[in-house]
Parts: structure tokens; sequence; C-alpha cells
């Protein structure tokens, strides 16, 4: 791939990997085909019940030094975005120097953007505010990102000691979310072992704010009570007990309203 950074071109190797199950989302293969095919890079896919066993075995096999790449682009199989991301992407890490760099995306359900500003690792649930200048500049480090259309530099991989993920449960040897100030130790998830292994070993890390990609999630969509749609996640259908919003058309509350005209 030819990146143009500054009045100078670079020849960069790059491969693709991603960990995708037996279906997924359709708008997601084919950005990542017009995306990809275009720079020719190619595009390496594994599947399994593990994304994190899937992800180290092709890590593995296209970080290492005989296989020639510079960069390795992980995607997601829910990711969506524009061919000029990934150029966007390669030339902030170019121009950086990061061992990664990470574009801006939304968590699916709770759309919080997933990422942690460097040294508030422990602030899972705290509020933060950023300045107007941070969002500004081309790369900002982080302590944490995720892997939707993440560039990962080989020769970083290469001297991460293994394993890469690993999940590691709470305080109570379980899987399940802690309180904040319970006084227990959250559980680890694989992708943020990853991420803290990383920084251990000297590798950086970098959110590039002016970069943001999309993230496919599946929404329930109602008539509300004027008949225009109103949207809710599946996660908090099920979380209501399999009930629709109370502003639906439909709901109890609708129905409570009605009888009380």
């Amino acid at each position: 791939m030819r990146v143009i950074v500054g009045n100078v071109e670079h020849d960069v190797r790059i491969a693709g990997a991603i960990s995708v199950p037996r279906l997924g989302f359709m708008d997601n293969y084919y950005c990542s085909i017009q995306a990809f095919s275009q720079f020719g890079i190619p595009l390496t896919k594994g599947t399994g019940a593990f994304w994190d066993q899937v992800m180290s075995r092709i890590l593995t096999d296209l970080s290492r030094e005989e296989a020639g790449y510079d960069f390795i682009i992980t995607m997601d199989y829910d990711s969506v975005y524009e061919p000029e991301c990934i150029s966007r992407l390669v030339s902030a890490a170019l121009l950086s120097g990061y061992d990664a760099v990470a574009p801006l995306q939304t968590k699916r359900d709770d759309q919080k953007l997933m990422f942690t500003p460097k040294g508030l690792s422990g602030d899972h649930d705290s509020k933060i505010t950023l300045p107007l200048e941070w969002w500004e500049k081309p790369t900002q480090p982080v302590d944490s990102a995720h892997f939707g259309l993440t560039v990962l530099r080989t020769a970083a991989l290469r001297r991460m000691p293994k394993p890469w993920f690993l999940g590691v449960p709470n305080s109570d040897g379980d899987w399940a979310d802690v309180e904040p100030g319970d006084g227990k130790t959250a559980r680890v998830d694989p992708d943020i072992y990853m991420w803290r292994k990383w920084r251990e070993c000297g590798n950086t890390l970098a959110i590039c704010p002016q970069v943001s990609i999309g993230h496919a999630e599946l929404v329930i969509t109602w008539p509300d009570q004027q008949l225009k749609a109103v949207h809710q996640y599946p996660n908090h259908y099920w979380q209501a007990g399999g009930r629709r919003p109370p502003e639906a058309w439909g709901s109890p509350e609708h129905a409570a309203k009605c009888e009380a005209r």
C-alpha cells in the first residue's frame, strides 16, 4: 500500500485480520471488500468459538518476520467504514510513530466511546470530559481501545510475550460485572488484557480522534403513540422482561392512557 505522508511517499506492507462467525453482517462484508481491495491489502479471516484464540493465531502468523508485513489492520465483523478510514489510520501511524492506532467507535447498547484516556484505566464508570483541543489532535495516547479497525505494528507484536489475550474473572472467580465501590476486582476481558500487556512491554497505543467508524447493531423499531418510529435495543427489550418501551403503541402505559380518556 502506498501512503503519502507530507511530501514523502511510503510503500508499506499491510495485512488485514478478522475473526468472523459462520454467519455475519453483509454491510461489513461489502464495505471491507471495497476498502481492503482498493488498497491491495490481503484479508485473512479465522472462524471459531473463541474470538481471542482465533485472533491470537492470525496475529501470530501475520506478524512473523518472514511474513514481511509492516502493519496488521484488525477488524470486527460488525464494523462499518469508508476506504479512506484505512489510509488515514495508516498515515496517522506512520506520522506519529505509535505502535497501534485505532479510530473512534461507539459501543453497542450504551453509546459510550470504546477507549480509555491515558492514566484513567481504573475509572470504568466515571464521566470523563476532554477539552476541545484534545479532539483536534491527529493522535492521542490512550490506555485501551478496541479492534474494530485498528492498525498494529508487527514489530510491536513480536516483542510482546504471550499469552496476548487472556480472560481473567473477577475477585469472586466470576464473570459478572462488579458494582463500583464494593471493594471487588473487576473481570478483565481478553481485549483489555491485551492492551494492558501491550503497554507493559513498552508498546504505545493511540486513538485517532479525527477518524471514526460505525458499529452495526440490531434494533427493534416500534410505532410510538404518535405512530412515529421508536427504537429499542434487544438487550433493553429482554432486560425489561420481554416488553416493548412504554412510549410504544400497544404498551400497558398506552392502554392505561387510552382507558383514562
